[in-house]
């Protein structure tokens, strides 16, 4: 049940940006399939502002931190670690819900102790000042298992259902060895949902498919620390931009005409994840995806949908193919932000070649990051052939890719895999002294993106 607007609540909107002319011989031949980048834009009302704006809903946070033996070697890691989640633990709001837990080949609730059934407690300043003392007493040892760490999160979020907005931050220096992939990726297909999940690795032995995996599925984000003196403060920005995020229940909704399906439904801004198979029924012709809880902040996605020409499809005038809408499902009676009207996606079938040859600036944008993830991960297989060359050319289009969607954070990893030369072009070289870490920072990465300037 949707909750009546209020703009105290915030305010949602939706823009769709296609380019609708398709060759209309293409269309009457099997079909093709139209894209449209979706943009939604929240934007939540400042403290202080007008009228007083609804109570943020409960909210809970679990710090997973890697205590596994490798975390003592060198030992300023989990110095870095221990820093780290003393400067989250100190960002969390009074009254968030939160606990502690180390991760090695099991998972130990360190902070608060208590029983599991009760474990998460409120943040105030005697329950911070306590977790950070449980924190400091953490010693490396054993082996890693992240679906163990993961499992127990899940365990401590269910026992405590009132939080409406859940969150873990997952620390790890080294590959998941003590237990099998199938294991993994059947607890996160149980935590799906429940909660989300951010994951940093530190140090050189850590897997980014691995972290890729755990963020793609729990509506995360993976990256990467190289410098161990940075990490307190990226605890700090993950913590902080979490505990922002507390509008919650908004789902894209899509209805299409008959005929048609979606092809493509993909979160692509600030990060990539496919949302297709998530998709729920809402009625005939209509499918929602969840989105994770939203803060203020703009999301892309890009939608695509099949397109094919009937005979009675006239051509040279623009025809519905599809609608999408922002809906918000809240507890009964509580006020929700404004939201906009449903935008549609079209088709225009036309023989006019000036007309059908052009792209959508937006849609080719993010065609642009697909060529970079592939370049990334067919220079990462070359340099481990041995293909130096391979690994050249591949690096130097993710490079150029890279230029031209002005994704600074990715070119300056690159630039620890090769030497830029030309980044407009891709002309580069390999550097000689290139090392796993600086490949996996740059993977790590593939995820996120930039919008269109």
């Amino acid at each position: 049940m949707e909750g009546g607007p209020d703009p105290a609540a915030g305010v949602v909107s939706l823009e769709v940006s296609q380019q609708p002319y398709v060759w209309a011989e293409r269309g009457a031949e099997g079909g093709t399939r139209m894209c449209a980048v979706v943009t939604v834009t929240v934007s939540l009302p400042a403290a202080g502002q007008g009228a007083a704006a609804p109570a943020p809903p409960d909210r809970a946070e679990i710090l997973l931190l890697d205590c596994s033996a490798s975390m003592g070697y060198p030992r300023e890691k989990l110095w870095a670690a221990q820093e780290a989640a003393a400067e989250a633990i100190r960002a969390l709001p009074d009254g968030t819900y939160f606990a502690v837990v180390a991760g090695r080949h099991t998972a130990e609730l360190v902070y608060p102790r208590a029983p599991r059934s009760a474990a998460l407690v409120r943040a105030d300043a005697t329950t911070r000042e306590e977790a950070q003392d449980a924190v400091e007493r953490l010693a490396p040892g054993g082996g890693t298992a992240i679906g163990s760490w993961l499992a127990l999160a899940r365990e401590l979020f269910g026992g405590r259902p009132g939080p409406a907005v859940r969150h873990a931050l997952l620390l790890g220096d080294g590959r998941n060895e003590h237990e099998q992939r199938d294991d993994l990726t059947a607890e996160l297909a149980a935590c799906s949902g429940l909660f989300t999940c951010d994951a940093i690795g530190i140090g050189e032995d850590w897997d980014p498919d691995e972290l890729h995996l755990v963020a793609d599925s729990l509506d995360g984000r993976a990256d990467a620390v190289r410098d161990l003196d940075d990490l307190p403060g990226e605890f700090r920005s993950v913590t902080a931009e979490s505990t922002a995020r507390h509008l919650t229940g908004l789902r894209l909704r899509l209805t299409h005409r008959a005929g048609s399906e979606p092809l493509t439904v993909r979160q692509v801004h600030p990060t990539r994840r496919d949302l297709l198979p998530e998709r729920v029924p809402a009625g005939d012709r209509c499918v929602e995806f969840r989105t994770p809880p939203w803060g203020d902040e703009t999301r892309e996605y890009l939608v695509c949908v099949a397109a094919s020409r009937t005979p009675r499809d006239p051509v040279d005038r623009s025809l519905w193919l599809a609608d999408l809408k922002i809906v918000r499902e809240a507890p009964p009676g509580e006020p929700g932000p404004v939201l906009p009207p449903a935008r549609p996606v079209l088709v225009h079938w036309t023989r006019h070649r000036d007309l059908y040859s052009a792209y959508d600036p937006r849609v080719a944008h993010y065609a642009h990051h697909d060529a970079l993830v592939r370049g990334l991960e067919a220079g990462r297989a070359a340099q481990r052939a041995g293909d130096t060359e391979g690994a050249r050319a591949a690096w130097g289009e993710a490079v150029r890719r890279a230029h031209a969607m002005g994704n600074e954070p990715m070119l300056q990893r690159l630039g620890d895999v090769v030497r830029i030369i030309d980044a407009a072009t891709g002309e580069v070289e390999v550097r000689p002294d290139i090392r796993p870490l600086d490949i996996n920072s740059a993977m790590v990465l593939r995820a996120h993106s930039t919008m269109l300037p």
